[in-house]
């Protein structure tokens, strides 16, 4: 999984551009712009994620056909040791720096951005917990 120059989307982004388009959300058509020509890639948190929300929401089968046509298009990043890795390393360092990605309640965005680290992907998101966490390259 070594494309140079691909982005890493988090759940946010990925249904906003990719599941749902066209959803009321006016940050959509610029993270379109921003993506545009670039090779998107997932995280297995986001594909979880994605395929959770749509259980939870009773999709019935012919919505649930395009999103898993989606995610068969989608190239995801799985937890491997490298993954694993910048996981730990992300987790403690962001505790010792005092930045808020550390907190429990982030723990499904540490793993997108691990999924990035790991592989020197940019990350693209809407949420701007991921601003200024260590050793991460987040597209604005």
């Amino acid at each position: 999984m070594s494309r140079p120059g691909a982005t890493v989307v988090d759940t946010d982004v990925f249904s906003r551009v990719y599941v749902n388009p066209v959803a009321a959300d006016s940050r959509a058509q610029e993270w379109r712009d921003v993506l545009a020509g670039r090779p998107t890639v997932i995280s297995f948190q986001t594909r979880g994620e994605v395929l959770s929300g749509a259980r939870q929401a009773n999709w019935g089968a012919p919505r649930m056909a395009r999103l898993l046509e989606v995610l068969q298009r989608t190239p995801t990043i799985y937890a491997d040791v490298d993954v694993v890795g910048a996981y730990a390393k992300l987790s403690a360092d962001c505790r010792a720096g005092g930045h808020p990605l550390h907190d429990k309640i982030h723990t499904a965005d540490r793993w997108i951005a691990a999924c990035a680290i790991a592989k020197h992907f940019e990350l693209l998101s809407g949420d701007a917990i991921f601003q200024g966490a260590p050793n991460l390259n987040v597209l604005n």
